[in-house]
Protein backbone atom coordinates (compact mmCIF):
# COMPACT_ATOMS: atom_id res chain seq x y z
CA UNK A 1 0.00 0.00 0.00
CA UNK A 2 1.29 3.82 -0.85
CA UNK A 3 0.07 6.82 0.39
CA UNK A 4 0.37 9.67 -1.11
CA UNK A 5 -0.01 13.71 -0.18
CA UNK A 6 -0.85 15.42 -3.12
CA UNK A 7 -2.32 18.57 -4.44
CA UNK A 8 -3.52 20.43 -7.68
CA UNK A 9 -4.54 23.81 -9.39
CA UNK A 10 -6.40 25.79 -11.30
CA UNK A 11 -5.89 29.56 -11.94
CA UNK A 12 -8.41 30.43 -8.92
CA UNK A 13 -8.59 27.01 -6.63
CA UNK A 14 -5.72 25.08 -4.99
CA UNK A 15 -6.91 21.64 -3.76
CA UNK A 16 -5.06 18.69 -1.87
CA UNK A 17 -5.83 15.27 -1.15
CA UNK A 18 -4.11 12.12 0.12
CA UNK A 19 -4.32 9.12 -2.13
CA UNK A 20 -4.38 5.82 -0.73
CA UNK A 21 -2.80 3.12 -3.55
CA UNK A 22 -3.77 -0.51 -2.99
CA UNK A 23 -3.37 -2.16 -6.29
CA UNK A 24 -6.37 -2.93 -6.80
CA UNK A 25 -9.19 -2.16 -9.80
CA UNK A 26 -11.72 -0.13 -7.93
CA UNK A 27 -11.40 3.71 -6.08
CA UNK A 28 -13.09 5.59 -3.56
CA UNK A 29 -13.67 9.25 -3.78
CA UNK A 30 -14.62 10.90 -0.19
CA UNK A 31 -16.01 13.71 0.19
CA UNK A 32 -16.19 14.83 4.19
CA UNK A 33 -18.45 17.43 5.89
CA UNK A 34 -17.80 20.55 7.18
CA UNK A 35 -16.84 19.64 10.36
CA UNK A 36 -16.27 16.06 10.10
CA UNK A 37 -13.39 15.05 8.79
CA UNK A 38 -11.68 11.83 7.71
CA UNK A 39 -10.34 11.11 10.78
CA UNK A 40 -13.48 10.89 12.08
CA UNK A 41 -14.83 7.43 13.02
CA UNK A 42 -17.43 6.60 10.52
CA UNK A 43 -15.00 8.12 7.57
CA UNK A 44 -11.70 6.48 9.58
CA UNK A 45 -13.58 3.06 9.30
CA UNK A 46 -15.44 3.31 5.94
CA UNK A 47 -11.72 4.32 4.41
CA UNK A 48 -10.12 0.89 6.52
CA UNK A 49 -13.03 -0.84 5.02
CA UNK A 50 -11.61 0.11 1.46
CA UNK A 51 -8.50 -1.07 2.13
CA UNK A 52 -9.39 -3.95 3.50
CA UNK A 53 -11.15 -4.78 -0.01
CA UNK A 54 -8.25 -3.37 -2.23
CA UNK A 55 -10.02 -0.31 -2.99
CA UNK A 56 -7.39 2.83 -3.78
CA UNK A 57 -9.24 5.56 -1.76
CA UNK A 58 -8.92 9.70 -2.63
CA UNK A 59 -9.91 11.86 0.36
CA UNK A 60 -10.36 14.74 -0.45
CA UNK A 61 -9.41 17.89 1.81
CA UNK A 62 -11.38 20.80 1.05
CA UNK A 63 -11.99 23.83 3.69
CA UNK A 64 -15.42 26.20 3.43
CA UNK A 65 -16.72 28.61 6.70
CA UNK A 66 -19.79 28.00 7.39
CA UNK A 67 -21.24 31.09 5.74
CA UNK A 68 -20.90 28.19 2.92
CA UNK A 69 -24.53 26.94 4.28
CA UNK A 70 -25.98 29.75 3.69
CA UNK A 71 -26.08 29.51 0.47
CA UNK A 72 -28.27 27.38 -2.11
CA UNK A 73 -27.95 23.82 -2.69
CA UNK A 74 -27.12 24.47 -6.04
CA UNK A 75 -24.63 27.46 -5.03
CA UNK A 76 -22.95 24.92 -3.02
CA UNK A 77 -22.70 22.24 -5.49
CA UNK A 78 -21.15 24.36 -7.65
CA UNK A 79 -18.47 26.12 -5.00
CA UNK A 80 -17.12 22.26 -3.93
CA UNK A 81 -17.41 21.03 -7.63
CA UNK A 82 -14.59 23.47 -8.55
CA UNK A 83 -12.55 21.71 -6.38
CA UNK A 84 -13.65 18.24 -6.46
CA UNK A 85 -13.19 18.22 -10.60
CA UNK A 86 -9.56 18.90 -10.40
CA UNK A 87 -9.13 16.13 -7.82
CA UNK A 88 -11.41 13.84 -10.58
CA UNK A 89 -9.42 15.31 -13.34
CA UNK A 90 -6.24 14.55 -11.70
CA UNK A 91 -6.26 11.06 -10.65
CA UNK A 92 -8.65 9.36 -13.07
CA UNK A 93 -7.48 10.02 -16.41
CA UNK A 94 -4.49 8.64 -15.22
CA UNK A 95 -5.90 5.33 -14.17
CA UNK A 96 -8.12 2.43 -15.91
CA UNK A 97 -10.35 1.62 -12.58
CA UNK A 98 -12.99 -0.26 -13.04
CA UNK A 99 -15.36 0.45 -10.45
CA UNK A 100 -15.85 3.78 -9.15
CA UNK A 101 -17.16 4.42 -5.27
CA UNK A 102 -18.20 7.90 -3.89
CA UNK A 103 -18.94 8.44 -0.49
CA UNK A 104 -19.99 11.83 1.21
CA UNK A 105 -21.13 12.61 4.66
CA UNK A 106 -23.15 15.59 5.21
CA UNK A 107 -22.10 18.54 3.44
CA UNK A 108 -19.81 16.00 0.78
CA UNK A 109 -23.17 14.53 -0.50
CA UNK A 110 -24.36 17.97 -1.73
CA UNK A 111 -21.84 17.60 -5.00
CA UNK A 112 -22.88 13.96 -4.98
CA UNK A 113 -26.28 14.18 -5.02
CA UNK A 114 -26.45 17.54 -7.30
CA UNK A 115 -23.66 17.43 -9.51
CA UNK A 116 -21.81 13.41 -9.74
CA UNK A 117 -24.89 11.51 -9.88
CA UNK A 118 -26.83 13.29 -12.42
CA UNK A 119 -23.50 12.79 -14.59
CA UNK A 120 -23.50 10.23 -17.47
CA UNK A 121 -20.03 9.10 -16.74
CA UNK A 122 -20.72 8.29 -13.94
CA UNK A 123 -23.87 6.59 -13.86
CA UNK A 124 -22.71 3.07 -12.80
CA UNK A 125 -20.94 4.74 -9.82
CA UNK A 126 -21.93 3.58 -6.29
CA UNK A 127 -23.11 5.93 -4.13
CA UNK A 128 -22.76 6.21 -0.39
CA UNK A 129 -25.27 9.09 1.19
CA UNK A 130 -23.84 9.83 4.53
CA UNK A 131 -26.37 11.99 6.98
CA UNK A 132 -27.00 13.28 3.64
CA UNK A 133 -29.04 16.70 4.42
CA UNK A 134 -32.68 15.55 3.17
CA UNK A 135 -34.59 18.36 4.67
CA UNK A 136 -33.15 20.83 1.94
CA UNK A 137 -36.09 20.06 -0.89
CA UNK A 138 -33.54 20.00 -3.53
CA UNK A 139 -31.37 17.24 -2.82
CA UNK A 140 -34.57 15.26 -1.93
CA UNK A 141 -36.08 15.66 -4.96
CA UNK A 142 -32.80 14.85 -6.83
CA UNK A 143 -32.52 10.86 -4.97
CA UNK A 144 -36.34 10.39 -5.88
CA UNK A 145 -35.47 10.50 -9.70
CA UNK A 146 -31.91 9.10 -9.28
CA UNK A 147 -31.75 5.34 -10.39
CA UNK A 148 -28.24 4.75 -8.76
CA UNK A 149 -27.50 1.75 -6.25
CA UNK A 150 -25.88 2.43 -3.13
CA UNK A 151 -26.40 2.70 0.60
CA UNK A 152 -28.26 5.98 2.16
CA UNK A 153 -27.79 5.94 6.07
CA UNK A 154 -29.22 8.47 8.46
CA UNK A 155 -30.48 8.88 11.90
CA UNK A 156 -33.86 9.26 13.20
CA UNK A 157 -32.20 12.09 15.43
CA UNK A 158 -30.72 13.97 12.74
CA UNK A 159 -31.34 17.78 12.33
CA UNK A 160 -31.80 16.53 8.63
CA UNK A 161 -34.04 13.92 9.16
CA UNK A 162 -37.16 14.11 7.74
CA UNK A 163 -39.71 10.92 7.73
CA UNK A 164 -39.69 11.65 3.61
CA UNK A 165 -37.01 9.18 3.05
CA UNK A 166 -39.28 6.03 2.98
CA UNK A 167 -40.04 7.59 -0.04
CA UNK A 168 -36.98 6.82 -1.56
CA UNK A 169 -37.65 2.94 -0.55
CA UNK A 170 -38.31 2.64 -4.42
CA UNK A 171 -35.46 3.70 -5.41
CA UNK A 172 -32.65 1.28 -5.93
CA UNK A 173 -30.91 3.02 -3.19
CA UNK A 174 -30.95 0.88 -0.24
CA UNK A 175 -31.84 2.90 2.64
CA UNK A 176 -30.84 3.00 6.32
CA UNK A 177 -32.79 4.78 9.22
CA UNK A 178 -30.67 4.40 12.57
CA UNK A 179 -33.20 4.74 14.95
CA UNK A 180 -32.16 7.56 18.25
CA UNK A 181 -28.49 8.27 15.88
CA UNK A 182 -27.54 12.03 15.66
CA UNK A 183 -25.76 13.51 12.29
CA UNK A 184 -22.81 12.00 13.52
CA UNK A 185 -24.59 8.49 13.77
CA UNK A 186 -24.11 8.98 17.04
CA UNK A 187 -26.83 7.59 20.12
CA UNK A 188 -26.45 10.13 22.64
CA UNK A 189 -24.31 9.39 25.79
CA UNK A 190 -24.57 5.25 24.46
CA UNK A 191 -21.57 4.59 23.26
CA UNK A 192 -22.03 0.56 23.37
CA UNK A 193 -25.05 1.61 21.00
CA UNK A 194 -23.22 4.00 18.98
CA UNK A 195 -20.45 1.74 18.28
CA UNK A 196 -23.19 -1.00 17.17
CA UNK A 197 -24.62 1.66 14.65
CA UNK A 198 -21.37 1.83 13.17
CA UNK A 199 -20.76 -1.49 12.82
CA UNK A 200 -23.69 -2.25 11.36
CA UNK A 201 -23.16 0.97 8.67
CA UNK A 202 -19.95 -0.66 7.78
CA UNK A 203 -21.55 -4.20 7.31
CA UNK A 204 -24.02 -2.52 5.02
CA UNK A 205 -21.18 -1.02 3.16
CA UNK A 206 -19.46 -4.44 3.15
CA UNK A 207 -22.49 -6.33 1.08
CA UNK A 208 -22.38 -3.44 -1.21
CA UNK A 209 -18.78 -4.10 -1.85
CA UNK A 210 -19.09 -8.18 -2.20
CA UNK A 211 -22.07 -7.50 -4.47
CA UNK A 212 -19.71 -5.27 -6.63
CA UNK A 213 -17.10 -7.59 -7.29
Amino acid sequence: MQVEQKSVSSQTNKITYTYIKTGGPRICFMFSGLGYTYEKPLLYYVTMLMIKHGIDVVQIHYTYSKELMTKSTDEIADVMMKDICLVLQDVLPQNSYKDIIFAGKSLGTIPLIQRVMKDEVYKDAVMLLLTPLLTRTELFESLLKSSHKGLLVIGSGDHYYTEEVYRLKTNPMNIAVIENADHSLDVLYAPAESLRVLGTVLDGIEQLLWDRK
